[in-house]
């Protein structure tokens, strides 16, 4: 991805595959968000790719699913 993604955005950052909702972008760097951890990382802007509808369904599940296991781990 030449252009840093818009906030807000899911992209995928290839060198780690996942999937992350674009946060902050500067200096060739894009901050991204896990929807299911919420965990924060950063990545190369060139190492990110724009998410597919596959990619968002992909996380959007696996966030389902984690709290669903918090849930039934009361």
């Amino acid at each position: 991805m030449n252009a840093a993604p818009k906030t807000g955005t899911w992209v995928v950052d290839v060198g780690r595959n996942c999937v992350g909702e674009a946060i902050r972008a500067s200096d060739g760097r894009v901050v991204l968000r896990d929807l299911a951890s919420r965990e924060e990382w950063e990545a190369s802007r060139c190492d990110v790719r724009p998410a597919a509808a596959n990619d968002e369904l992909r996380a959007r599940i696996a966030d389902l699913n984690n709290r669903s296991a918090r849930r039934n781990a009361r």
